[in-house]
């Protein structure tokens, strides 16, 4: 509470005062009961009747005046809990966006994307059980020295069965505090297993494994549903506990209560008050249960949004911003490890402004880890990145990605029109130059759909194939115009004849960019200024296509393995 009060330190007072309106509106519903029992013992046992009237309008004045009271401060409060899920929401998605990728490596996506909705679990509490707790306290302690004025004999004999309660109450907390928090760890991972098995629906049917799929969905579902019932099961064997012991206090007051009117120590209006204000001795041991839940909830949630909010990116941001003019970016004796691996070692390479550089090697030789050094996705462990002789961490990392445009071997696009996806980059793009990287990516299918640019494709463009998919995006990183053009493996999805024309095209485009092509495949990168060979994250070789092949090393066998199979020649 005291960490969500900080956070909103500006409404603080504003949140103090809405409770206040509430509390004090609900705590003089006590009122009335007193008033009761004064009409009954001065107006009708007493034959005063003169007092009844103006009693029973001041009763009314009371409930008209605390009902109103406490309607305001709910109205207001609730504002300002819809305002804070809103502001904690936005600055959890802001967070989320300056994280790096090893967040992301080590937190699975169903337990981040579940913490949305623990900021509604704040204001709910914030909003209803603090303020629910508060005013059961005040009216409980009310009620109780009232009863106790009025009769402390009787009094300590209702309360008999209120130790028990709260022997009751602290074991329902400890068991619940472990639980809860079980049971919501389980759930982050119910939730992953679910977003997994979506996004791999293709693959799961491709496979034939649906029926194993529903099986392992079956069992986590009997977990996390028994996980459900034990805490369901405590919670009613507590509710059980507390309504017994609550009906107890009531028959003590029935049964004592009728004894002390006979023997004359109470008025027939005084045990009026006593039944009437039982119920603010009751009610917080019967709404105990659910605000207890209610708090155990609270705890875990804020706990998760603490979490998320004190994440800190690995990669620190520069303060420099990178200019529109060509730049030179150098690779000096740059490594990079993962765990206790080094995928790069002693890397080297000199891209000049406006050439066109390759990398080409088996799958780990450490290729994609380039492109992923230069947008600043990793940072590197020993070595340095240097643009125009500056390193590559003085500069703002949005304005590097600002100038860089990547085009990855897994394309992601969103679920919207292909125009949206096409100018995301570039939202100023009109259409006749959409249609143009469009053709220039060879995404030539585009205008055979119903709606052409205005078509809406589906999650993660899932209504598109593979190379439809990858031209797409192609389309969307020319249309950025970038400065450095990284395309990483970009024709693996694309059938021969279409790699032949995409390739062609990445040859011949006429943008003002220097390219720098990752790829498998010879045919790829055989155009390119410098060609560098890399195994197990080391360069073996480097040249331009015709001196590698005079070499007769790496690449020359490459090249002979890869024209025996597709037929090019050099």
């Amino acid at each position: 509470m005291k960490w969500v009060l900080n956070y909103d330190k500006e409404n603080k007072f504003k949140y103090f005062l809405y409770n206040f309106l509430i509390v004090f509106g609900d705590v003089l519903m006590i009122f009335p009961a007193i008033l009761m029992g004064k009409m009954v013992d001065e107006g009708i046992t007493g034959g005063n009747k003169e007092v009844i009237l103006p009693l029973a309008i001041t009763t009314v004045l009371i409930v008209v005046f605390g009902t109103g009271l406490a309607y305001l401060g709910v109205v207001l409060i609730d504002s300002w809990g819809f305002r804070l899920c809103k502001k904690l929401r936005i600055k959890m998605y802001e967070k989320l966006n300056c994280l790096d990728s090893s967040f992301y490596n080590e937190n699975p996506l169903g337990e981040v994307t579940t913490i949305f909705s623990d900021s509604y679990q704040i204001k709910m509490n914030m909003c209803y059980t603090i303020k629910t707790v508060l005013t059961a306290i005040l009216r409980f302690f009310g009620a109780l020295i009232y009863c106790f004025i009025i009769s402390p004999k009787l009094t300590l004999i209702i309360i008999i069965p209120l130790p028990i309660l709260f022997y009751f109450s602290n074991r329902y907390i400890k068991f619940s505090k472990k639980n809860y928090q079980d049971k919501r760890e389980y759930l982050s991972t119910f939730n992953n297993f679910i977003q997994e098995n979506i996004d791999s629906n293709r693959l799961v049917k491709n496979y034939g494994t649906e029926k194993e799929e529903i099986r392992k969905f079956r069992l986590k579902n009997r977990t996390l549903k028994n996980k459900n019932l034990k805490i369901r099961y405590k919670f009613i064997n507590y509710n059980v506990t507390t309504t017994a012991l609550n009906e107890l206090i009531c028959a003590l007051l029935i049964f004592f209560g009728f004894l002390f009117v006979m023997n004359g120590e109470i008025t027939i209006g005084q045990w009026l008050v006593f039944d009437s204000l039982l119920w603010c001795l009751k009610t917080p041991f019967e709404d105990a249960s659910t605000l207890l839940d209610n708090w155990q909830n609270f705890g875990v949630a804020l706990n998760k949004i603490k979490w998320i909010l004190s994440q800190e990116s690995k990669i620190m941001d520069g303060t420099l911003e990178l200019n529109d003019k060509q730049h030179e970016i150098e690779f000096k004796n740059v490594w990079l490890k993962y765990d206790e691996n080094y995928v790069l070692k002693d890397f080297n390479m000199h891209i000049l402004p406006g050439k066109t550089y390759a990398l080409i090697g088996s799958i780990g030789s450490g290729k994609s880890t380039v492109a992923r050094l230069l947008l600043r996705l990793e940072d590197v462990s020993k070595g340095e990145i240097l643009i125009d002789g500056i390193n590559i961490k003085e500069y703002k990392i949005s304005s590097l990605r600002k100038h860089f445009g990547y085009v990855s071997q897994t394309p992601f696009l969103f679920s919207d029109t292909i125009r949206n996806n096409v100018n995301f980059g570039n939202s100023k793009l009109k259409d006749k130059d959409i249609i143009k990287y469009i053709k220039l990516a060879k995404a030539d299918y585009i205008f055979n759909l119903k709606n052409g640019i205005d078509e809406v494709i589906g999650e993660g463009g899932v209504d598109l194939s593979g190379g439809e998919k990858q031209r797409l995006s192609l389309a969307r990183t020319l249309a950025k115009n970038p400065e450095l053009l990284i395309l990483d493996d970009i024709t693996s999805a694309l059938d021969f004849e279409t790699e032949l024309e995409v390739t062609k095209n990445i040859n011949d485009l006429n943008l003002d960019s220097t390219k720098l092509i990752i790829a498998q495949k010879i045919l790829s990168v055989k155009n390119a200024d410098e060609i560098l060979v890399l195994e197990k994250g080391k360069v073996k070789e480097h040249g331009t296509h015709k001196s590698l092949l005079k070499k007769n090393g790496i690449y020359k066998e490459i090249y002979n393995i890869q024209k025996r199979g597709l037929g090019y020649e050099s």
